[in-house]
């Protein structure tokens, strides 16, 4: 997993003030027209059911609604402190066994499916977040039919799943764009990492690094065969990343671009990327860092590792094989 920054979504938020307002007014009313009437839409051809409340989720509910706007926009530590609120009164975990039929409700009132339908495809596109925030091996986006048709989707996790914690279903920080195989190992799993941060430190690195075994480069260079590459997979902070995604797994297969960048390493030398940035000084001024871009074939500053696929691994291979700094 690698860090976001949260400013981007600050930013965001800012900037789409008036329309988020309104996004939050309609999802509240929705949630206390259920804390007045608690029934369950029938649907089409179906009755609508009357919901017995307990008063633990009568109690949940006022939580909710007291506190809705703050919920909606909390950054990382404000959910934190938000959800051990609601663990006072209804654990995550018994929710999502003991209290179905009120958090499939809750759910359908807040209004997730429907924002995830209409609302989050913007939303993410303007966040500018492209790969999956997990494995970072895939585009965030799954094909889905629609009215009909395809329609491509960002796909969306929620840190904090839905399904023990519906409060935060429609919270911008509990979002997260990542790849359909990626979410479904996740399901409701928990997982220990911050991943909207404004510190420089998180932003700046990550808690996992690949490489390519120093041996296997040796080989390599004197046969050129690419099954003597062996990619490594190294997790600093024994995060367990590996266990819930399978990092290696998918990364074993590419030992294709781990030879190109080993290629690229003992084909260019330094003269060779002076080159390319007097080229772009001549051509395009203002995209000079560009040519190390077109080097490596992928984004090469830590902060755009979200806006293109592969781009974590084709850095830190990059940086080993001393072609970027």
């Amino acid at each position: 997993m690698i860090t976001i920054n949260k400013n981007i979504i600050s930013e965001i938020l800012k900037v789409n003030s008036t329309e988020i307002d309104l996004l939050i007014k309609v999802a509240k009313q929705s949630v206390i027209d259920f804390r007045k009437t608690p029934d369950r839409f029938g649907g089409k051809n179906k009755p609508r059911t009357v919901i017995v409340l307990q008063q633990t989720e009568i109690s949940y509910l006022d939580n909710l609604i007291n506190k809705f706007e703050s919920i909606v926009k909390a950054e990382p530590a404000e959910l934190k402190n938000l959800q051990r609120d609601f663990d006072a009164i209804i654990t995550g975990e018994s929710l999502a066994k003991d209290h179905k039929e009120f958090k499939n409700e809750l759910l359908v009132r807040i209004g997730y499916s429907k924002l995830r339908d209409h609302y989050y495809a913007g939303y993410f596109e303007n966040t500018g977040l492209k790969a999956c925030v997990y494995c970072n091996s895939q585009l965030a986006v799954t094909v889905q039919s629609f009215n009909g048709g395809k329609s491509a989707k960002f796909q969306v996790d929620h840190f904090l799943p839905k399904s023990e914690y519906p409060c935060f279903s429609i919270s911008f920080f509990n979002l997260l764009p990542v790849c359909s195989p990626c979410n479904g190992k996740k399901s409701a799993t928990a997982i220990d990492f911050d991943v909207y941060s404004d510190n420089s430190n998180d932003l700046m690195d990550s808690p996992f690094k690949f490489r390519l075994d120093k041996r296997s480069i040796v080989l390599y260079r004197i046969n050129g065969e690419q099954n003597k590459l062996i990619i490594k997979f190294d997790d600093i902070q024994n995060k367990g990343f590996n266990k819930s995604f399978d990092i290696e797994g998918i990364y074993s297969t590419q030992k294709d671009l781990a030879e190109e960048l080993v290629l690229k390493s003992v084909i260019y030398n330094e003269n060779y990327l002076k080159s390319l940035r007097n080229s772009f000084k001549k051509l395009y001024p203002n995209k000079i860092p560009m040519a190390e871009r077109l080097l490596v074939g992928n984004y090469t500053g830590v902060k755009d590792i979200h806006k293109r696929p592969m781009s974590k691994f084709t850095q830190d291979i990059a940086r080993q094989l001393k072609l970027i700094k």
